[in-house]
């Protein structure tokens, strides 16, 4: 992986050290409620930190971590000064015995989790830069870094992340880093990708795009950070033991006849941890470079029409184009459209919005691990289409979409891969008392939409009412689902991962 690491640093360099072209907008995807940017995303968040004026919110709810409930009591404040801006968020969870989750507050790293976010200026200005939580990030045109979030599992998970991007007269850049705390572990890696663009004849655009997982394996989780994921280790916070044998021999003195005849009798597993999958000098690494060219074909007082067409290429595996492909902006009306072409082993916006729930898990039915390039091998050579619209409807409503459709194959053998992405949500100004009021679904890369509790479905709705002047209260509910298992089924309540958080936001 050095020469991608090479090849890194020098289109940042390169980035670095010139003036740059504005990056195309993601107009026809998702646009976050609220932002008041061309900023475009795949799917809806709250971040909070787009408000001019200093906010506090305090947070009341419930949260599931690791199968375990907590109550969730916390504050963040949101802190704009001119064009620096920083984020702080410190919560308590509180189990069902009434104790503090110790883990949140026993380590250096854990402080770092309380910082939000730290920013200078916001997305579209000539310099931009976010270091914390990223809720979408693209690259480009999107077919390599298409929404990329590391907020998908907050709080239960917090990751500390960057995106950095600069515009000039004819250079640009774009930088994306999923998770500054990934370096301290045992086998350092991070997702890192990064964009230079150069504008090659009036309005002309290329650009090129490399982005590299460092370590897939990271996705996995290991709290005890003994080598195994929590998956297989009977003792997930207990370094000293993974398996019911370990823990038995350990506690009788070594004392092998007495553990083998607990094994015998079927009191406990006779699993040994030397016999388990260890990954803590394990890594899997994977890179994408991309290529894209952009023109404003027609623009006036009414209308713009944007062509664009882009390819890129998974290192040993397949490669992708998107072209013809265009971009319609008139009035309150956002429409976009790509045919699309793979030659198999390829996914188009393979950094999305669940890329972190995606990166490596585990299948009890075979007792293996896999990491999301491995799904590579069963994708065939598809064509198909994107089409993504977004509407102001009137000052009453925003609606966005994105649906694609790639498929391969004839009659009965008919191969599919689609992806849906949606959020509606109503203008508050319009309902007295009102604060907010959305509601969101995204699922990716899946055969048809019959069965929506998948690994990559995010959906859920946020309401808020206004309880006084410069005082609301928010009620926000997420899904998300996870196959904790690994038996190709999502079914009970502890693979629906719920988290409903309750706040009250105050402006100062």
């Amino acid at each position: 992986m050095k020469k991608y690491m090479v090849l890194l640093l020098i289109i940042i360099s390169f980035g670095l050290f010139s003036q740059d072209a504005p990056a195309p907008d993601n107009s026809g995807a998702v646009q976050e409620v609220g932002s008041g940017t061309d900023d475009v995303v795949n799917a809806p968040a709250v971040t909070g930190d787009e408000n001019p004026k200093t906010t506090g919110t305090a947070i009341v709810g419930a949260v599931t971590i690791d199968g375990k409930n907590y109550q969730q009591l916390g504050l963040r404040l949101d802190i704009p000064i001119g064009k620096f801006g920083f984020g702080l968020d410190a919560q308590i969870l509180i189990d069902e015995e009434g104790k503090i989750r110790e883990e949140d507050w026993d380590e250096f790293e854990d402080y770092l989790d309380k910082i939000y976010y730290v920013r200078w200026a916001r997305k579209g200005d000539p310099f931009y830069i976010r270091l914390g939580g990223l809720d979408y990030s693209y690259l480009g045109y999107n077919i390599v870094v298409d929404g990329y979030s590391n907020m998908i599992e907050y709080p239960a998970y917090k990751r500390l992340g960057m995106e950095l991007s600069f515009e000039g007269e004819k250079f640009g850049g774009e930088l994306l880093i999923n998770n500054y705390k990934e370096l301290l572990t045992d086998k350092p890696g991070l997702l890192l990708g990064t964009r230079g663009f150069y504008k090659v004849w009036g309005e002309l655009a290329v650009g090129a795009t490399l982005a590299v997982d460092f370590n897939e394996y990271n996705g996995l989780r290991d709290s005890d950070d003994d080598g195994y994921p929590n998956e297989i280790d009977r003792y997930p916070d207990d370094d000293r033991y993974a398996t019911e044998y370990d823990y038995y021999l350990d506690r009788s003195g070594n004392d092998t006849t007495f553990t083998d005849q607990a094994v015998s009798y079927g009191l406990i597993e006779g699993v040994k941890s030397e016999e388990l999958e260890n990954f803590k000098d394990r890594t899997s690494s994977l890179a994408i470079w991309g290529l894209d060219i952009g023109y404003p074909l027609f623009k006036n007082d009414l209308i713009k029409i944007d062509v664009y067409g882009q390819m890129a290429q998974i290192d040993g595996y397949g490669w992708g184009f998107a072209a013809p492909a265009f971009r319609l902006k008139t009035g309150p009306f956002i429409f976009r459209a790509e045919y699309r072409h793979t030659d198999g082993e390829f996914l188009f916006g393979y950094f999305n919005p669940t890329y972190e729930m995606e990166r490596a898990f585990y299948v009890a039915d075979t007792n293996t691990f896999y990491t999301k390039q491995d799904i590579l091998d069963f994708v065939p050579a598809l064509d198909g289409y994107f089409v993504g619209a977004h509407f102001e409807g009137w000052g009453i409503f925003r609606l966005q979409v994105n649906y694609q459709d790639l498929r391969s194959g004839s009659g009965e053998d008919i191969e599919a891969v689609k992806s849906l992405t949606g959020e509606f949500a109503i203008n508050e100004k319009l309902i007295p008392k009102l604060a907010a009021a959305k509601a969101y679904y995204m699922q990716n890369n899946v055969e048809d939409f019959k069965e929506w509790k998948t690994p990559s479905t995010v959906l859920g709705y946020v309401l808020g009412y206004n309880v006084a002047e410069g005082t609301a209260i928010y009620f926000d509910y997420r899904f998300t689902f996870q196959d904790m298992n690994g038996d190709g089924e999502i079914e009970g309540k502890n693979e629906t991962i719920k988290t409903i958080g309750i706040s009250t936001k105050i402006m100062f």
